[in-house]
């Protein structure tokens, strides 16, 4: 099993996510696919539309080797390459 060092450094594009915590609580429940990915946002697309999602402030769900997993959008607000050298 992968521990949450492993879900932070890997690449989420293909992932689905939820979103479980955002300042607009309009975004909260909202489901989808990760397609692209920067440094301080997830492009996530849902069957409705591709949503630009901020990391900062955000905190997202996603299915991990069978277990559902949080991470704060903070502690992922580098650029996806730059991920590797995150000490978690």
């Amino acid at each position: 099993m992968k521990s949450l060092s492993g879900v932070v450094r890997e690449d989420w594009i293909g992932r689905e996510v939820k979103i479980i915590g955002a300042g607009n609580k309009a975004y909260l429940g909202i489901v989808g696919r990760v397609v692209d990915e920067t440094k301080h946002f997830l492009i996530i697309k849902t069957p409705e539309k591709v949503l630009k999602m901020m990391k900062k402030g955000s905190i997202f769900e996603l299915s991990w080797n069978d277990q559902k997993v949080r991470v704060k959008g903070d502690d992922i607000e580098v650029a996806p390459e730059e991920r590797l050298k995150l000490k978690v």
